[in-house]
């Protein structure tokens, strides 16, 4: 009989109980938990079963073992909690149930993408290189949805006579996973780091961390199969070509000639040119300049930001319309030569030019009336942390 036990622990109390054979005393049944009705937990203990030893039949002292090869899966468990100043959970020492444990196997990515059954858990540990959003609060973090692009050394190192596989996988947080403070940290950091992410759900064309998943900041000591084992990536990390099996919600290289503006959209906002303030304001006192609130001075030489989206032609995708939100740096590579004294510029100037390789998060992909696709231009995770590309519009924007 399985069952899942409902208690106040830390993740590192918990951690150490893992394993283990414990006797629980002050328990309750909270629920009668079917296959049916609850997917979640079943999934988790399919990966338990069948048990590594023979089980064996009340009555008889030896294992039978048609009853290990024969045995169905459980269909139904117990879901337990503590009464309260009652409930109580201590580890048996030399207790031989504890052999039925098998500890998760980490996988590479490769093989994960190449397993077909949907639904089921999988353990694997992988390069975070972009996610979304990139928040620093960490209470933020721990109320939302994450969205991470991940990557190992078996993505990344592909052979010509491998199948087609991407480059870079979708790993969805859902707001029931519980992170650690550790990698609530990591991710606030805005840098590239390892985790390990232990009984995760696959589903098509992503990873989903939902409850019972654990995520990890460092490798834990577990069995692992060849090729699982953390890898030197090569630098910078690859993305896969914007082409037409491109989904949304994944990352992509782009190149293309700008075809058009989307002169809707553009603006420009001035910064102070010592913090980087977007919030500056205009004093009548001061003849119209600008004076920053963090600096608490007057800001003599604002630097000018812009907001541009461009309309890109693509070799890969000749008769889609590709639309892309650029960042500040290709925005003025762009501007250049273009840009007049005052800060404007003619759109002809920017059409014909060629710009990328860019890497973009796919925001949208739409098939009719026309094919479209909606790129946001990004910058990967890199040891430096945060870019100071990511500036807060200003409030009247």
């Amino acid at each position: 009989m399985f069952g899942e036990v409902h208690l106040e622990f830390t993740m590192s109390k918990a951690r150490q109980l893992e394993g283990k054979s414990c006797s629980l005393v002050g328990m309750k049944v909270l629920q009668k938990a079917t296959r049916g009705r609850t997917a979640g937990i079943f999934s988790l203990i399919d990966t338990l079963w069948p048990p590594a030893i023979p089980l064996k039949t009340p009555g008889r002292d030896q294992p039978c073992e048609e009853i290990k090869t024969h045995l169905p899966p459980p269909a139904l468990c117990y879901i337990l909690t503590a009464h309260p100043n009652l409930g109580q959970i201590d580890m048996i020492d030399g207790d031989p149930i504890y052999k039925l444990y098998q500890p998760p196997v980490a996988r590479c990515l490769r093989d994960i993408i190449q397993m077909n059954n949907l639904g089921t858990r999988c353990s694997f540990y992988a390069r975070v290189i972009y996610q979304r959003p990139q928040l620093k609060s960490l209470l933020l973090l721990e109320q939302r949805e994450i969205w991470l692009l991940v990557t190992d050394v078996t993505l990344q190192t592909q052979e010509e006579n491998d199948p087609k596989l991407p480059k870079t996988l979708l790993v969805y947080v859902a707001p029931l996973c519980v992170l650690g403070s550790e990698v609530l940290e990591a991710l606030a950091g805005a840098a590239p780091h390892n985790l390990f992410f232990k009984d995760a759900l696959r589903d098509q064309g992503r990873i989903v961390c939902a409850e019972r998943t654990v995520v990890l900041l460092q490798k834990p000591l577990l069995s692992m199969v060849s090729g699982a084992s953390s890898c030197e990536l090569p630098d910078p990390v690859m993305l896969d070509s914007l082409d037409s099996a491109t989904p949304v919600n994944s990352i992509c290289s782009v190149q293309g000639t700008v075809v058009g503006v989307d002169e809707s959209t553009a603006f420009s906002w001035p910064v102070c040119d010592t913090c980087g303030n977007g919030r500056l304001e205009q004093r009548p006192e001061d003849r119209g300049a600008f004076s920053c609130g963090d600096c608490s001075r007057v800001v003599t030489s604002p630097i000018l930001k812009r907001h541009l989206q461009v309309f890109l032609d693509c070799r890969s995708r000749p008769q889609c319309r590709v639309k892309v939100k650029l960042l500040q740096r290709s925005i003025s590579s762009l501007l250049r030569f273009a840009a007049c004294e005052d800060g404007s510029y003619e759109v002809k100037s920017v059409l014909g030019k060629e710009v990328g390789l860019l890497n973009c998060f796919v925001q949208s992909v739409t098939a009719h009336p026309t094919s479209c696709i909606g790129l946001e231009e990004i910058e990967l995770l890199s040891a430096g942390g945060a870019s100071a590309e990511h500036q807060e519009l200003p409030q009247d924007l």
